[in-house]
């Protein structure tokens, strides 16, 4: 809403940019809808039962975060890898080799970010099962399944989503960190392992002729099947075990090849992989068919489309794309010489670098804008656009006020929208698209008819039509829409009746020059559309005075003007948060609040983190707890936490064991009974304890010393002294006497890897493997 109370629309993202042009994209990158990319693809011709054949012949690779490649044996009952050393077989952390149970067959495997692999197998009758492999900790576990899986695929929370001929079935679990061994002479639990590896859900897939190939993203899963049909189609459904989500169908295009496998690009697509063509010797069509799933809610028609870009591969070895540890899509290729011994090897799928775009095209968007009134008169558009030179983007409108009228009403040629010097209408708002004069940055228009005596467009609805014209290496883009309603007219506003629009545009009135008022009425908001915006800056001017929205040349400014120090090396976010509290730090400067306040801005949250604590040196501070008759429970101690419900002490300070202690107990709580020695003894305590503060630097915040005493020297009051002390382990002061050890266990230091010469074993660091198929060989590749 602006500062007229006129509301708009906005319209920014994918699903709200959703049209059924072909010739238009949403590109994920930009975040832009613009035309799509036209360039010649060179795909192999569908051929079905050779692609079949392959399809069941077809073996899997993986390959680990180190480049450590991962096959399945010629004999399908081992896994092989190479690390540098040629083909070896996979095995745990007892050495012994990971292998199927007796008369199986390894079918498929997977490996995911983590290091986890999963392998399914069979032995084609009555046996079925999934075994998982974790490549760091070298731990094995395996279920059974109700069925033969021919593909398997891991997600983010290392679930294993397996396909069979007629169900999609999920399994998570592990074994246990440690081996448990039962004792009879003690009660036992029912299941030892109540996490362990299991199948935890079932869902029926749709009737298909043929399943192929799984895949998903961090939400969908997707589903390469051949229908009865003999048509290929792409389902879809979110990562959930709620048994009412269906699958979604999309049918492949026609110029989509018969592809036998499927993967998730780096941009969000989907690519399909397609067999060499037969007889293709020099492999000419060498390119990856790469397709975007289309959704068309109001028809239902569904489809996926294909991408006109190309994604070319060198060479194709085996029609199976590699799991990959670190995402990326990649394809078995030909190793090649430089590659002896080894035959084939992983490659990376990339878009080739150079665009040829469609020159136009036209579409109309599928969001229609309700303003809930019917004759609504419709104001304006803002587009936060690139047009470069030799580009074009328009519009055109259709209003109306009943559904029924939707495709009876026309389509509204608009003015071509004019390049505005603001980077948005919005008080201090940025464009998406940058800024640039004339082709990049906030373009306006007037929503009006073109012909007419009567030009304004009232109705209900509205619904757009975007036209884009470009050329074959540049293309107009798209990043937002927004539309104003209903209109704020000065004429209707401020002048008197005599100057004001008495007629209605009617569909048979479309010809004709404009009536005086409806000339008046345009040349009107073309004023506003200057006003309107800079009103709204100076309603909005406060923004330039707030430390969470004002300019960063303005930050510098306002805190000279409450009298801060703003150091000009400090990251802009740190810089916005002191102005923030500078007041506040300077009316209770020198206490301790004021002072953790200051240091936590300046070492970015580092005393809430634990990293850096202020502690008075007062050695008395849980003395008045071991008075006799006196209730002086600690658990909403700031220091101590709780841990000395009584007070009582083990040892230390507060327990007084000699009559040299008691002296300055009594000095201090009772200074008419002290005599001279007794008060001299007072004041060397408050000579060794008084006005002094430890700064303790915990982990981390031992590289903050220099910045932190930068803000104490300004923070501290003069008469206060203050020492640090450092720490590699966080912990509570106040608790030796009581727990013997000054530690806590509120938050769990991140281990460290052993370092030789450097680490005391038992002590400190940890020994981990690298998630590897071989982690000895993981610094030691040829």
């Amino acid at each position: 809403m602006d500062v007229n109370s006129t509301r708009y629309f906005l319209l920014r993202t994918a699903d709200e940019f959703a049209n059924a042009s072909t010739r238009l994209q949403w590109h994920p990158l930009r975040q832009a809808l613009t035309l799509a990319q036209n360039q010649d693809l060179r795909l192999p011709a569908s051929q079905p039962e050779e692609a079949m054949e392959q399809w069941r012949t077809a073996t899997p690779m993986a390959m680990d975060s180190f480049g450590q490649i991962a096959r399945l044996s010629d004999d399908l009952r081992q896994v092989l890898f190479n690390s540098g050393r040629g083909e070896m077989p996979l095995e745990d952390g007892m050495l012994e080799e990971l292998a199927p149970p007796d008369d199986c067959r390894y079918l498929d495997m997977n490996l995911n970010r983590d290091g986890l692999l999963a392998l399914a197998w069979s032995d084609g009758e009555n046996q079925h099962g999934l075994t998982l492999f974790h490549l760091g900790h070298r731990w094995q576990a395996s279920c059974s399944l109700p069925e033969r899986v021919h593909r398997v695929w891991l997600d983010r929370q290392n679930r294993v989503w397996c396909l069979g001929a007629s169900l999609l079935m999920l399994c998570e679990g592990e074994p246990l960190p440690l081996p448990y061994q039962p004792d009879q002479s003690r009660f036992e639990p029912v299941t030892v392992n109540p996490g362990q590896l299991a199948k935890t859900w079932q869902h029926p897939l749709p009737e298909l002729q043929q399943s192929l190939a799984l895949c998903g993203d961090e939400e969908h899963l997707y589903l390469l099947a051949v229908e009865e049909s003999g048509q290929q189609a792409v389902f879809a459904r979110p990562q959930t075990m709620d048994p009412e989500k269906e699958w979604t169908r999309y049918p492949f295009q026609e110029d989509i090849p018969f592809s036998i496998d499927l993967g998730v690009t780096a941009s969000g697509r989907l690519a399909a992989l397609a067999p060499k063509e037969e007889g293709d010797t020099e492999f000419v069509r060498r390119d990856c068919p790469v397709m975007t799933l289309y959704r068309d809610d109001e028809e239902g028609d569904h489809q996926s489309r294909l991408v006109r870009e190309r994604y070319p591969m060198l060479s194709l070895s085996v029609p199976r794309f590699v799991s990959s540890a670190d995402g990326q899509l990649r394809y078995q290729a030909d190793a090649g010489p430089e590659f002896a011994g080894t035959p084939i090897r992983p490659r990376e799928l990339h878009p080739l670098r150079q665009v040829r775009y469609h020159q136009e095209s036209s579409a109309l968007l599928s969001h229609t804008m309700d303003s809930g009134h019917p004759d609504t008169l419709w104001h304006r558009v803002y587009l936060d656009a690139c047009i470069p030179a030799g580009c074009s983007l328009t519009l055109s409108a259709r209003v109306y006020d009943h559904p029924d009228n939707r495709t009876s009403a026309p389509l509204l040629d608009q003015p071509v929208p004019v390049w505005n010097h603001l980077p948005s209408e919005l008080p201090f708002g940025s464009s998406l698209s940058g800024y640039e004069p004339g082709q990049r940055g906030l373009f306006e228009l007037l929503l009006q008819a073109p012909d007419g005596e009567v030009r304004d467009i009232r109705g209900r609805y509205l619904q757009l039509q975007v036209h884009f014209r470009g050329t074959l290496r540049q293309s107009p883009a798209l990043h937002a829409l927004r539309v104003y309603h209903p209109r704020f007219s000065y004429q209707q506003r401020y002048f008197p009746e005599l100057y004001q629009q008495e007629k209605r545009r009617s569909d048979g009135e479309n010809s004709g020059p404009a009536n005086g008022a409806d000339v008046r009425e345009r040349l009107l908001a073309s004023f506003e559309g200057m006003l309107t915006p800079l009103e709204g800056r100076i309603a909005a001017s406060d923004q330039l005075v707030h430390p969470d929205s004002a300019p960063t040349e303005h930050l510098h400014w306002l805190a000279s003007a409450i009298g801060t120090d703003l150091p000009t090396h400090w990251p802009e976010e740190r810089q916005r948060r002191w102005l923030k509290h500078a007041t506040a730090i300077q009316q209770y400067k020198g206490t301790l609040p004021a002072t953790n306040l200051a240091l936590d801005i300046a070492c970015d949250g580092a005393v809430t983190r634990g990293e850096v604590v202020l502690v008075e040196n007062f050695r008395l501070r849980r003395t008045m707890a071991t008075i006799l008759g006196r209730y002086m429970d600690d658990r909403d101690h700031p220091l101590t936490l709780g841990t000395g419900m009584s007070g009582n002490s083990i040892i230390g300070d507060s327990l007084i064991l000699a009559d040299i202690n008691a002296r300055e107990f009594l000095a201090l709580f009772a200074p008419e009974l002290a005599d001279e020695e007794e008060n001299e003894a007072v004041e060397a305590f408050f000579d060794n304890h008084g006005h002094k503060v430890s700064v303790v630097l915990n982990g981390p915040g031992i590289q903050l010393r220099n910045r932190v005493s930068e803000i104490l020297a300004d923070a501290m009051p003069a008469h206060i002294q203050w020492q640090f002390v450092e720490s590699e382990q966080p912990f509570v002061l106040g608790t030796a006497p009581l727990l013997e050890v000054d530690t806590f266990m509120e938050t769990r230091p991140a281990v460290r890897p052993v370092v030789l010469d450097n680490t005391w074993l038992g002590q400190e660091g940890v020994l981990r493997n690298p998630a590897a198929f071989s982690p000895s060989d993981v610094h030691a590749r040829t």
